[in-house]
């Protein structure tokens, strides 16, 4: 319930619907429970332990196979293509025409492989089935294929799928569930300080996502931004108790300030920078749904240089890209960044435009139908283009 993923399929439904289409959803949740008010506040999740996750998905694919027989088309989302053969079952199971998404990305096995030791139970299972190997056992039976960015395109790439039958369109995020608010009002409602510098981390504590990093680097932004704070607003899943001995021995306990789930849009909103400062940009959505609901919040954001947040960066113009892992980098950035006021709004105005023109689910919902249609016509190969 907390993923970028379940937040994309959320949107793409009520997108869909909004234009007037007939949307079942099918997903490890009610339907209701997936509309509820606060839904990042219901559920837990099952943490890292594979089995319920390989329970769970064997009974969704059966639960498709079941309901997908009155649809004229199935836009069948997975996390990666090492999950391709899923696709190709449904597609037997079903014969609609199907439509594949991507949620995200293979590992790069050599880097997650030196980070293995540090998180044996998250990393090891991305090595053994998040990988090329695995990747290339698929008939690959869809009709499209949507991914969220080029990166992901050229992966698609070189596991043979057709380049005519992909199509590359920005996930969406449910901008139905945020709202600006003033930084005060924000502060205030949220119980934290009215005028201090705000450096605002969310998120599971999971080594990919880096929060160790931003908490060694934080030492570094005090002493360039006396008065500095940093928030984290834990989602409730990873270790807790391992980031609170990395606060102490990094010495900033009385600069950390520690909170539960939030509502990200008013956390956002009171922010002076957002930290996300990823290892790796697997284990999440491509692209991820944070780094999107940040600047359409219109925070500054701080991320990592790597290929994928690159390009969503649009090579650092809408975000800071630090070197990954490295704390002296992202201080460097975050501090370049509070110290600026003219750079923040520079940052925001570039990120207003990218909301407005790239990353607009107003637009990119045409675009996913204009798939859908070219599924249902079943156009040869390389016949039907989308814009």
């Amino acid at each position: 319930m907390l993923s970028g993923q379940i937040e994309g399929l959320v949107a793409l439904h009520d997108r869909l619907e909004a234009l007037g289409h007939s949307v079942e959803l099918v997903s490890a949740f009610r339907a209701e429970e997936l509309h509820a008010e606060r839904r990042w506040a219901r559920d837990v999740g099952d943490g890292l332990s594979l089995a319920p996750k390989v329970v769970r998905i064997g009974r969704i694919v059966s639960d498709i196979a079941a309901r997908a027989r009155d649809c004229d088309v199935l836009h069948f989302n997975v996390p990666t293509p090492a999950f391709g053969i899923l696709a190709d079952l449904v597609q037997l199971l079903t014969r609609r025409p199907l439509v594949v998404g991507f949620e995200a990305h293979l590992a790069n096995i050599p880097a997650v492989a030196r980070r293995l030791t540090q998180a044996p139970e998250f990393y090891g299972p991305r090595l053994i089935v998040n990988n090329g190997i695995v990747a290339r056992v698929t008939l690959k039976r869809g009709r499209r294929y949507v991914v969220s960015s080029e990166f992901q395109r050229r992966e698609l790439l070189s596991l043979g799928y057709a380049s005519p039958r992909i199509d590359v369109i920005p996930n969406l995020f449910d901008e139905g569930k945020l709202q600006r608010w003033d930084k005060v009002e924000a502060r205030r409602a949220l119980n934290l300080p009215e005028t201090d510098p705000l450096v605002v981390f969310v998120g599971h504590y999971h080594d990919v996502k880096g929060h160790d990093v931003l908490i060694d680097a934080f030492s570094r932004v005090r002493d360039g931004m006396p008065g500095a704070r940093l928030v984290l607003a834990w989602s409730g899943i990873g270790h807790r108790t391992k980031v609170q001995a990395a606060i102490q021995r990094a010495g900033i306990g009385d600069s950390v300030i520690e909170l539960g789930r939030s509502d990200v849009g008013q956390l956002f909103s009171a922010a002076d920078v957002v930290a996300l400062p990823y290892r790796f940009s697997i284990g999440q959505a491509a692209y991820p749904g944070t780094v999107l609901e940040a600047m359409w919040t219109g925070a500054p954001v701080v991320t990592t240089d790597l290929p994928l947040l690159r390009e969503l960066a649009d090579e650092g113009r809408i975000a800071l890209l630090a070197e990954p892992g490295d704390p002296v980098s992202l201080a460097g950035k975050i501090v370049e960044l509070l110290k600026n006021g003219k750079q923040r709004e520079a940052l925001q105005e570039a990120q207003r435009v990218a909301m407005a023109e790239r990353f607009s689910g107003e637009h990119l919902i045409h675009r996913y139908v204009a798939v859908y249609e070219a599924a249902l016509a079943g156009v040869p190969v390389g016949a039907w283009s989308v814009s």
